[in-house]
């Protein structure tokens, strides 16, 4: 059942208000993020800090259910058959031989979309024999130890597109 956008905004902010204080960094994502008038769901990025995942998921469970669990997402139903997304990115890790850069950058730009904004962006890193990866950045190559070129932040995302930012209200196809 669609949300009109300020009920949703602000329960996204009430959401994120309650998460801060675990998290390095913290976003509105989704539909909400680009203004959409309805909204299907609650959309949130994070950076938790280390070892504070565990408060993240007592908050989301304190007033709704985790339907599903993944390593860069858990999906929570709130009362009233509302959604959350909410999305886990990684922090850089300086590893010898596998360094790489946080991407909370290409999960905020990914999980914001427009889906079609996001294949667009996919068939320009194509063209230039990149690679959009929607979880990692844009990557030098599609297999999985590809470098990453790109994904702390979006604004390095187009820069490495060849691209101007676009704000998230223009992100519709």
């Amino acid at each position: 059942m669609p949300l009109p956008l300020a009920n949703a905004r602000r329960l996204a902010e009430r959401i994120v208000a309650e998460i801060t204080p675990f998290c390095e960094r913290i976003d509105i994502a989704g539909s909400i993020r680009r203004a959409r008038p309805e909204v299907g769901d609650i959309d949130i990025v994070c950076l938790p800090l280390p070892g504070r995942l565990y408060y993240i998921e007592l908050r989301c469970t304190h007033r709704g259910r985790i339907s599903k669990r993944g390593d860069q997402y858990m999906l929570v139903e709130l009362p009233g058959g509302i959604q959350l997304d909410l999305w886990f990115s990684h922090a850089e890790t300086d590893d010898l031989f596998a360094p790489q850069p946080c991407n909370h950058g290409m999960l905020l730009l990914a999980r914001t979309g427009s889906a079609a904004h996001n294949i667009h962006l996919a068939s320009r890193a194509k063209k230039m024999g990149l690679h959009f990866h929607p979880h990692r950045g844009i990557l030098r190559g599609a297999w999985p130890g590809a470098p990453v070129v790109a994904s702390d932040t979006e604004e390095d995302i187009f820069h490495a597109l060849g691209l101007d930012f676009v704000a998230p209200e223009r992100r519709e196809r």
